[in-house]
């Protein structure tokens, strides 16, 4: 992938070109050839809400004291 660039000749190597992609994932980040975050922001607000939704249950549970639950949501 090249980002940022009006360079439109394929990368080649020893075997071939190299695949063109517009956008791919880095250590858990996602990476596009215009070089925003725009996409790598809505996913990692994708997957926190998936997180929240999974907790749910656990903070309308009148079984589990309110102690526990706040053990649960401060980071470790």
């Amino acid at each position: 992938m090249k980002i940022l660039t009006r360079d439109m000749e394929p990368i080649k190597l020893s075997s071939g070109n190299v695949e063109e992609v517009q956008q791919f994932t880095y250590l858990g980040s996602i990476v596009s050839t215009d070089g925003g975050t725009e996409e790598d922001v809505k996913a990692r607000i994708g997957k926190a809400r998936v997180v929240f939704h999974m907790l749910d249950k656990l903070w309308k549970s009148k079984v589990i004291s309110r102690h526990t639950k706040l053990k649960f949501s401060t980071p470790m």
